[in-house]
């Protein structure tokens, strides 16, 4: 669990906070006397004599809360005795669950803090402030902080706790093996994965065992057939050349892919995103975007490209961030350079670290890993859906997929209800290492759900024609697809919102195709000529 605070580590807080007199709880006059001596050497600093003294009280009077609380007190100065602390200031709230002091209800929701009762925490801290704030000035300014951020925190994981959403991954077969498997991909249409996979290298040097050869991340597919993955091999060149290479992001057609390749670059290891394109038998050797995109001394990687290629999202640690690693876009032009990368701003960066942004089919809905926005500890997944007039923050996903510790990889399939990503699991399928996983993602983290369309552009006579593919569905989303010179097309269209699909050629009259017509099967498009 993320702990912003420990409690061990913030219990001199009270350092500058003296004790008052107790409060009007009976007790006999000579012994009224003996509790104000006692506070005085609790306030001379005198500990020990002070905790002696109310030891002897707590005999006469087991229900007294005052003598408790200043025995709580005691055990946070003299050792930081944290079995001291839990046991007296649990009495004080026990004999008096309104007990007039803030400081008493501050430890208490340290206690159910640490015992992971958070809403118990909530309702605590709540009271503290309630008193804390009545006394027109706080006695702890750090005090005053200090339960600020445990309230902080206590409502974020009391509300993540009431809201843990069902989870049960599988293992992809097929695509997993007994090595580590890193960085999936999956194509728009499912049927193939991309991903690394640590991969054992010969070595010059007779080795027995082969969890003792040497290995290397090698880049690698596989392809669906009859529903199950299958034949899982090494990209060949222009792939896996020596360089190490990062994660993969594929075009709705399959044509384009859009990789991470570090290269040795003036005297430096330089992370540049490149771009392959497939010609239908092999893919094209790789290109560097250029400087438009990738900064000199800097690290550019983890691309993720909308389904039409025109807009890419990707992680930097490029000047004019808002620091650490940022999420950066950039958008194809018409002459097919690209912009300049624009930050996407504090609705999704932060000071410290985003990374592994991944944008859904519908080319709203983002997710991407940080390591400073609300969360359970290291990098977890968030998501934030970028159509939104005003955006405000992303919500985090939550229990029990983000945990502890570092959760980074993640994708959503095309019809979002199911979510991919590397990880380990205790599942009864599990194969070996980090395997590629996929789990049924709960409603209210699913993007808006997509189907992707194959179709054919042609003329008259049948000819086929290279055409621009304009999809709109809903009031901000329009991508745009081009159908190659074989006249073939591949879109996504929304399931849930109407979709408006306009095909255009030189030289040939537009046609606008409506829901009904775009799930006939096989799409084919005639364009008049003019």
């Amino acid at each position: 669990m993320r702990r912003i605070l420990l409690f061990l580590l913030f219990c001199h807080v009270l350092c500058g906070v003296a004790a008052q007199s107790g409060h009007a709880y009976p007790m006999a006059a000579a012994d009224r006397g003996r509790m104000e001596r006692a506070i005085q050497e609790y306030n001379k600093k005198h500990y020990r004599k002070s905790n002696d003294q109310l030891l002897q009280l707590s005999k006469l009077y087991p229900n007294n809360p005052d003598i408790y609380f200043y025995l709580g007190l005691n055990a946070v100065k003299r050792d930081f005795n944290a079995t001291g602390i839990r046991r007296n200031f649990t009495r004080v709230i026990q004999l008096a669950p309104d007990y007039p002091d803030a400081v008493a209800h501050y430890y208490m929701g340290i206690i159910h803090y640490t015992d992971n009762q958070f809403d118990q925490a909530v309702d605590q801290f709540n009271q503290y402030f309630t008193l804390a704030n009545s006394h027109g000035t706080p006695e702890s300014d750090a005090l005053y902080m200090e339960a600020s951020n445990y309230l902080y925190w206590s409502q974020f994981l009391a509300e993540a706790y009431r809201h843990i959403a069902p989870y049960n991954p599988h293992v992809v077969a097929g695509v997993s093996s007994p090595e580590d498997e890193l960085l999936p991909f999956f194509t728009h249409d499912g049927s193939q994965c991309f991903f690394l996979r640590y991969t054992s290298m010969p070595s010059p040097v007779a080795i027995h065992s082969n969890e003792l050869q040497p290995k290397q991340l090698k880049l690698f597919s596989a392809a669906r057939r009859d529903g199950l993955f299958a034949n899982a091999r090494i990209l060949p060149a222009p792939f896996n050349q020596g360089d190490p290479e990062g994660s993969v992001s594929i075009t709705a057609d399959n044509r384009e892919l859009f990789y991470s390749v570090i290269r040795r670059f003036r005297g430096y290891n330089n992370s540049d995103i490149y771009l392959s394109r497939f010609d239908g038998t092999r893919w094209s050797p790789v290109s560097n975007l250029g400087d438009s995109v990738n900064a000199a001394d800097c690290w550019d990687s983890q691309p993720s490209v909308t389904p039409d290629g025109n807009t890419l999202y990707f992680a930097s640690n490029r000047k004019g961030g808002l620091g650490g690693t940022d999420i950066w876009r950039c958008r194809r032009k018409a002459d097919g350079t690209w912009s300049r990368p624009v930050n996407l701003g504090s609705s999704v960066n932060t000071p410290g670290n985003e990374k592994c942004p991944f944008i859904h089919a519908d080319g709203h809905t983002l997710y991407f890993a940080s390591d400073s926005w609300q969360g359970f500890g290291g990098y977890d997944i968030y998501y934030i859906d970028l159509d939104r007039d005003t955006l405000s923050r992303p919500t985090n996903l939550g229990l029990p997929f983000n945990t502890e510790e570092d959760d980074i990889t993640f994708g959503v399939f095309a019809d979002g209800t199911r979510a991919y990503y590397a990880g380990r699991t205790d599942s009864a399928d599990r194969i070996g290492g980090t395997d590629v996983l996929t789990f049924d993602l709960y409603p209210a983290a699913r993007p808006e759900a997509m189907t992707l369309i194959r179709g054919q552009v042609s003329a008259p006579d049948g000819a086929p024609l290279q055409a621009t593919v304009t999809v709109t569905h809903g009031s901000h989303t329009s991508m745009v697809y081009t159908a190659d010179s074989s006249g073939a097309f591949a879109i996504l269209i929304s399931q849930q919102r109407p979709n408006s699909v306009t095909v255009t050629a030189p030289g040939h009259r537009s046609v606008t195709l409506s829901d009904t017509r775009l799930r006939q099967a096989p799409l084919t498009v005639t364009l008049p000529r003019l």
